[in-house]
């Protein structure tokens, strides 16, 4: 084991850190979440295609066709959570969404335990709870009546059941193949989603502002190649459930992130649960048993 897999659980704080931040940019960026997340896709295929071609990386003669259906559902799952992630934040508060969001942990508990037989020990499962918990407080515990914001919470509820099978379905591939062929798959099938969607809706392929271009790109660089790509990295060091419940620390950083960027500014009661909530997270990392 070398000093990157015996250091993959920093990696995913790191990964938390820099996803917590894609907020932020969709306030930014004055586009419809189809072109969102056309662009972000696209520009993070130019990216990771000239390594697949040019590097030298295996090819799929090994892996079944089962095996490539699961990245493109993997695809499909992460398509279903940015197109429902972006619009939630252009409907209601950072903090509401990224709390909401948070609650992917218990759509892989559910899954896990009731189709796949994982049990979770009861301390680990009291640490989600707690951290869960404590993201309500940051909500206010009045999300579900904030008005023209309803639609937005009840997007990031959806957004969050997509993002805990992307989880499961990834933990599970990259056990079996190289981090750069899956997340060619999966990154570009995400993709090809966005482009069929773009068609559908009839949705502009151009006509955007210089700014929104270049936010994008940013949004890429630091959410889709350092974020996503670590999380689907360090799925082959643990397990999918301690990655999920890493990411629902998002919920703080991106709270945060919104005072001093947008002036959001939570409440006494936000700030108690962010408390609550890095408590959670901590016991649980103390009492998480690898999958």
């Amino acid at each position: 084991m070398n000093i990157f897999q015996k250091n993959a659980r920093k990696f995913i704080v790191l990964a938390s850190l820099a996803g917590s931040a894609s907020a932020i940019f969709i306030r930014l960026i004055d586009t419809s979440p189809e072109a969102m997340g056309f662009y972000r896709l696209g520009f993070a295929m130019l990216i990771f295609t000239p390594p697949i071609i040019f590097g030298g990386y295996k090819g799929y003669r090994g892996f079944s066709v089962k095996d490539i259906l699961s990245c493109v559902l993997a695809g499909f799952f992460l398509f279903g959570h940015f197109f429902c992630w972006f619009t939630a934040v252009k409907n209601t508060a950072i903090a509401s969404a990224a709390v909401l969001i948070s609650v992917h942990p218990l759509v892989i508990v559910f899954i896990t335990t009731v189709f796949l037989k994982y049990r979770v020990k009861a301390k680990s499962l009291l640490g989600i709870i707690t951290v869960l918990t404590g993201g309500a407080i940051i909500a206010g515990f009045d999300y579900s009546y904030a008005g023209d914001q309803t639609f937005g919470n009840a997007v990031a509820l959806v957004a969050a059941v997509f993002f805990g099978g992307y989880f499961l379905v990834g933990h599970k591939m990259r056990a079996k193949m190289q981090l750069m062929n899956y997340v060619f798959i999966v990154f570009g099938s995400c993709f090809l989603f966005f482009a069929a969607t773009m068609l559908v809706t009839k949705t502009p392929f151009t006509g955007y502002r210089a700014e929104d271009y270049l936010w994008i790109i940013a949004m890429t660089l630091v959410c889709q190649v350092i974020a996503h790509v670590l999380y689907n990295w360090s799925m082959k060091y643990a397990s999918s459930l301690y990655v999920s419940v890493c990411v629902s620390f998002e919920a703080v950083f991106a709270t945060a992130l919104g005072i001093i960027f947008l002036q959001e500014i939570p409440t006494v009661w936000q700030c108690v649960g962010g408390a609550i909530a890095i408590s959670g997270l901590i016991y649980y990392n103390l009492n998480e048993v690898r999958a």
